[in-house]
C-alpha cells in the first residue's frame, strides 16, 4: 500500500482539513484518485513561514514510510486567501528540487473526499 506524509501550516486553526485530506487518501479520491486507496504515515509542519526547513520535515516523513508527500488542504485553501501559504509555490518547488526521488502531490486543484 502506498503511503502519504502530509507538510501542512502551523499556524493553520481550522483542523477539517484533516478529516478531508486523510479521508481522500483511503478512499483514492480526488488529487490522490491515482493511487488508489492508500495510508497516512502522518503529518508535521513546515516550521513556519517562509517554509523553514520544509525539506528535512518531509524528510522525516519519508523516513517514517512515506511514499509520497503531499501539500495538505489547509495551505493551498482555495475558499479564502487569507488562508492560502504565501510560500506555496517556493515550498512545492524546493520540494520537487530537493527530493527528485519522492512524489510530491498539490492539494491545490482540489483534495475531494
Amino acid at each position: 500500500m502506498v503511503k502519504v506524509g502530509f507538510i501542512v501550516c502551523p499556524q493553520c486553526g481550522d483542523m477539517t482539513w484533516e478529516t478531508k485530506d486523510f479521508v481522500a487518501v483511503q478512499k483514492g479520491a480526488g488529487v490522490f484518485r491515482d493511487l488508489g486507496p492508500a495510508a497516512v504515515v502522518g503529518c508535521i509542519a513546515c516550521a513556519g513561514c517562509p517554509g523553514k526547513r520544509v525539506v528535512d520535515r518531509a524528510k522525516l516523513l519519508i523516513k517514517c514510510g512515506a511514499d509520497i508527500i503531499a501539500m495538505s488542504s489547509c495551505m493551498s485553501s482555495t475558499d479564502s486567501d487569507e488562508n492560502a501559504c504565501p510560500y506555496y509555490e517556493r515550498i512545492l518547488e524546493e520540494l520537487s528540487k530537493q527530493l527528485r526521488s519522492t512524489i510530491i502531490i498539490d492539494c491545490r486543484n482540489g483534495v475531494g473526499a
